[in-house]
């Protein structure tokens, strides 16, 4: 059987005319699949709305009745999703999380998923139904509601559809595609086609909110196709692949409005331990280490400080964290591409230079180059790599 799935982002179902929209492209592609699986997100605003909520109530993430309320928005999609449905003559039912099963990991907040069983989904497709799924939601060992993240309804897509040996996982939101770097801040920004895992990987780690970096990351452990595209226009989005061509360059993903944050731990060996925490955490941050002392300077998205600051005190090995107040607001870009190496860094920074834009950090690794500079310049910085990496073409 030829099966596909189809994610449903929150814009794409924030109202009932936009859901409606929704079953007419699950309908719509029906002609093309003898099966489909569709997975949705809360309605837009709906699930920071709960948050407030919980944490008005003193319930922070990490608690499993934190992680009970803040998934419930998918519940009302899926039901309606599922009557929108029915009312254009597809047969088609609901299902929470725990009803597939999605099995997880007792992390709440950040669960990982350890396994799904599809045998419920394969016996409604085989009936010609229609299964619509909670995104975000997972099941854990204790026989409770689990939450994958933000964004985790891409994670749900890609999940089922590696259990059911799906040819492809649609992610549909209001954004047409993968770009060379984000529209909103560069409208010369290309759309790109197609691109492989890795690439878009590490695009996603780095700020590129088209796609959740764990779903990514599931997808090219499991080889499941995805294509991003918007459930407003029809254009072709971009497929994500193992198959599509690598590029010098693909894109860039830029970061504003980094905070420093100063760490003093007890012994060197807990340097390796520090970047294990932020790894564990999804805490993406450039970390500048003093050579020879137990001190690093960390930068970090400004968003992500608090809860940086909160985890890094509660270790034992750390003896004192601090933000740092720094007279100058700096940004990160990441230049990403299949061939980035330390001489293409000091390409990179060196053609910013020529352009009187100053660079104030540089880390790379083989697939990335990433560059600390002024906010102040960031949208000549942008402008500037756009432009010299190709991505303009």
């Amino acid at each position: 059987m030829s099966c596909i799935v189809q994610k449903f982002g929150g814009t794409s179902v924030a109202n009932l005319d936009r859901i409606k929209n929704v079953a007419e492209i699950v309908s719509r592609a029906r002609s093309k699949y003898s099966g489909i699986v569709v997975v949705v997100s809360a309605m837009a605003g709906v699930t920071n709305k709960f948050v407030e909520y919980v944490n008005d109530m003193g319930c922070f993430e990490g608690d499993s009745e934190y992680d009970s309320v803040v998934s419930s928005g998918e519940l009302v999609t899926s039901g309606l999703t599922a009557i929108a449905l029915r009312n254009i003559g597809v047969k088609s039912r609901s299902y929470s999380s725990w009803q597939i099963p999605i099995f997880t990991d007792d992390n709440h907040g950040k669960a990982v998923i350890q396994s799904i069983d599809p045998a419920n989904l394969q016996r409604d497709l085989e009936n010609g139904i229609t299964p619509v799924v909670c995104g975000f939601q997972g099941i854990s060992s204790e026989n409770k509601v689990t939450t994958l993240g933000r964004g985790g309804s891409d994670l749900t897509a890609v999940a089922v559809a590696a259990a059911l040996k799906s040819d492809l996982c649609e992610i549909y939101s209001d954004v047409d595609g993968v770009y060379t770097v984000d529209p909103n801040l560069y409208p010369e920004a290309k759309k790109i086609d197609s691109i492989c895992y890795r690439e878009m990987l590490e695009m996603a780690s780095q700020g590129a909110k088209v796609l959740q970096e764990q779903s990514v990351a599931y997808a090219m452990k499991k080889n499941v196709v995805i294509r991003a595209a918007s459930s407003f226009i029809d254009n072709g989005g971009t497929t994500i692949s193992s198959i599509a061509p690598s590029y010098p360059f693909c894109g860039m993903a830029v970061t504003r409005n980094l905070s420093q944050i100063k760490v003093i731990y007890k012994e060197e060996k807990n340097f390796s331990e520090l970047l294990g925490i932020l790894e564990k955490n999804l805490i993406h941050a450039e970390v500048l280490k003093n050579n020879g002392s137990c001190k690093v300077d960390i930068m970090i998205d400004n968003k992500r400080t608090a809860e940086t600051i909160n985890i890094l005190e509660n270790c034992d090995f750390v003896i004192k964290v601090k933000q740092k107040i720094v007279r100058r607001n700096f940004s990160k870009i990441s230049v990403i591409g299949s061939s980035v190496c330390d001489d293409v860094s000091n390409a990179l920074i060196k053609e910013l230079k020529g352009k009187k834009i100053d660079t104030f950090g540089c880390l790379t690794n083989e697939y990335r180059a990433n560059l600390i500079i002024s906010s102040d310049q960031l949208l000549d910085a942008v402008s500037v790599l756009h432009k010299y990496c190709g991505l303009d073409k």
